[in-house]
């Protein structure tokens, strides 16, 4: 068996999962909280939490493992690629909106969900803004990676 290609099809799925659930959820989220008079958006927050942490850590955590051992299979120095580097940096650049940012305005929004729409609309605008962002970075990522500029 080709441990190259296995780990390719690792990484490419993975980032199927990552891309593939910050993308929807941005559009499930931003459809939901027009709508959120008639759904509860405190469940709509607190299925964001557990979809992001199963597909966007897992499928993170997977892009992360099978890159590197991608990397070291290929004799590849990550420094000395401007493509690796960059897809690396857009992935850091992302994954820290996440950890500072995103994730922690999840759980605000699933605790203000019913209690201060006020305070609900401006931490969901920050968190589509800044998710869309870290999107947009995603997608960087993926082009230099795919395309080895």
């Amino acid at each position: 068996m080709d441990e190259v290609a296995v780990l390719r099809a690792v990484h490419v799925a993975a980032a199927v999962l990552l891309l593939g659930n910050v993308t929807v959820t941005g559009f499930w989220a931003a459809y939901l909280y027009r709508r959120r008079a008639t759904v509860p958006f405190r469940q709509v927050a607190r299925a964001i939490l557990w979809s992001d942490l199963a597909f966007t850590l897992g499928g993170g955590t997977a892009l992360v493992v099978s890159g590197i051992l991608l990397v070291r299979a290929r004799g590849l120095h990550w420094g000395e690629e401007g493509w690796l580097r960059q897809g690396v940096g857009a992935l850091a650049l992302s994954t820290s909106a996440w950890l500072l940012v995103l994730l922690p305005d999840q759980l605000r929004m699933e605790r203000r969900a019913a209690v201060d729409e006020a305070k609900l609309r401006r931490v969901f605008v920050r968190w589509s803004v800044v998710g869309w962002l870290a999107t947009v970075a995603l997608y960087a990522g993926l082009w230099v990676m795919v395309t080895r500029p």
